[in-house]
């Protein structure tokens, strides 16, 4: 089963775009790895999120110590207010089978 992640980045005032652009400038880094079965990040007004899957707990932890997170760690420097909040999580499908859950 995969592992899915939730990642929330709150941007300095006046940085969101600028962090937006950091990240994602970043991401085929992420793309390019061994069991990375997702790595999309999305925006609100206010904050940027990443939404990532992994094939499993090896190849996250490589990930958590490769280029792509050492590059984005560089990129994004001054742009955050705070460190991101990572959530993992396991799916809870309910109702309809193609609607009660996220497919990745």
């Amino acid at each position: 089963m995969s592992i899915v992640i939730f990642v929330e980045y709150t941007p300095k005032e006046g940085k969101k775009d600028e962090l937006l652009e950091a990240l994602t400038s970043n991401a085929h880094l992420a793309h390019a790895e061994e069991g990375c079965e997702r790595y999309a990040f999305h925006s609100s007004k206010e904050k940027v999120y990443l939404i990532e899957s992994w094939a499993s707990k090896e190849a996250l932890g490589k990930h958590a110590e490769g280029d792509a997170i050492k590059a984005s760690r560089e990129a994004t420097k001054g742009l955050l207010e705070g460190d991101a909040k990572l959530t993992i999580m396991r799916p809870a499908p309910s109702g309809d089978a193609a609607k009660g859950q996220v497919s990745l």
